[in-house]
């Protein structure tokens, strides 16, 4: 057993002929390292485990040197996991020492590898964060009829009768980006570029689509959905909050379903929760799984989890200035930030 740097571009085709089987979401996969690379100059180290000439697992790692969120090694740049596979115990032993390794070469803070598995030995897990999976066996009216409670149903019906437009397609990309951007400026939170949209398109293809929601000409809501083998990741979703009593996030959570199920999917992944939190409620009104997401931590520069809360008293000021931004400042600023939260 042997671990060697898939680097070149040419290493893209040999990566993917392995994990492409057995990928979950769009994180897994040599595009998305691509993505990182031109919207943030991401550094990655792709680590392959070989058993002779034959790949037995892989383990895809992202660098990030930020002012403000520190030096570190992560897996699933912005998404919520993946990147991670083995044949066995001797490569996924062999890739956890040498991602130990490596962090230790770079110096870094830590290491962090996001996974649904099993608990990796010699790490420390973070359990906070559930996805919410719906199981879209027998298709749309299957998932209507016998998966949807009486509520959900009834908000998409008051979505549906408010008189909005739902559009699609990857020319719906600067309209879900313009949508997108605005709603995570009113919560103090910064936003993707455009640029890195633009490259997602570009890297994946028809495994992509965009979907606005219009009142008239007005922006209400947006998502990305993205399909990888039979699974659909909804990873961004907003809907403006002066909308939320016409419920245009449960029309357009419908849309995405109704379009999953046209492709074939077994499954639709609604994202990342914490556990116990109100998003997390919501998504389990939609009669989704509660799937456990462990990440786990190999600490070198402190003994606690690195943790961005969001609620702490101390981003309270951050929050309330980030709000107050004119559009074009965040849009500006945004991207410089997210850059290190991947």
């Amino acid at each position: 057993m042997r671990i060697v740097q898939f680097a070149a571009r040419e290493d893209d085709a040999r990566w993917d002929a392995y994990a492409q089987p057995r990928a979950g979401a769009m994180t897994d996969l040599s595009a998305w390292r691509r993505v990182a690379e031109d919207a943030y100059g991401l550094r990655s180290w792709f680590l392959a485990a070989l058993d002779g000439d034959r790949v037995v697992g892989g383990l895809g790692l992202f660098e990030v040197r930020h002012a403000v969120f520190g030096h570190h090694l992560a897996t699933a740049a912005f998404g919520n996991d993946g990147g991670f596979f083995y044949d066995g115990e001797e490569a996924k032993t062999a890739l956890l020492a040498e991602a130990k390794a490596l962090a230790d070469r770079l110096d870094a803070d830590y290491l962090l590898i996001r996974t649904r598995g099993p608990e990796l030995e010699g790490f420390r897990a973070d359990l906070r964060y559930r996805s919410a999976v719906i199981d879209l066996t027998g298709g749309r009216d299957a998932v209507w009829e016998n998966t949807l409670r009486a509520k959900t149903r009834n908000q998409i019906r008051r979505g549906m009768q408010e008189g909005f437009t739902v559009e699609s397609g990857h020319d719906r990309l600067a309209a879900f980006h313009e949508v997108f951007h605005r709603h995570m400026r009113d919560l103090g939170s910064p936003a993707h570029s455009l640029r890195f949209y633009e490259s997602i398109v570009a890297r994946l293809g028809d495994r992509v689509d965009f979907l606005v929601v219009r009142d008239g000409l007005d922006l209400v809501a947006g998502a990305m959905l993205c399909w990888v083998n039979d699974t659909a990741m909804n990873l961004h979703t907003v809907a403006l909050q002066e909308y939320n009593r016409r419920c245009p996030n449960y029309l357009i959570y419908w849309k995405m379903i109704e379009a999953s199920c046209a492709r074939g999917c077994a499954r639709v992944d609604m994202g990342r929760s914490e556990e116990g939190g109100p998003n997390h409620a919501v998504k389990l009104h939609w009669g989704a799984e509660a799937v456990a997401l462990r990440y786990s931590y190999y600490l070198r520069k402190s003994a606690e989890l690195p943790r961005l809360d969001h609620a702490s008293p101390r981003y309270r000021l951050p929050i309330a200035l980030w709000r107050r931004l004119p559009l074009f400042v965040s849009k500006r600023l945004g991207p410089r930030l997210i850059a290190g939260l991947i």
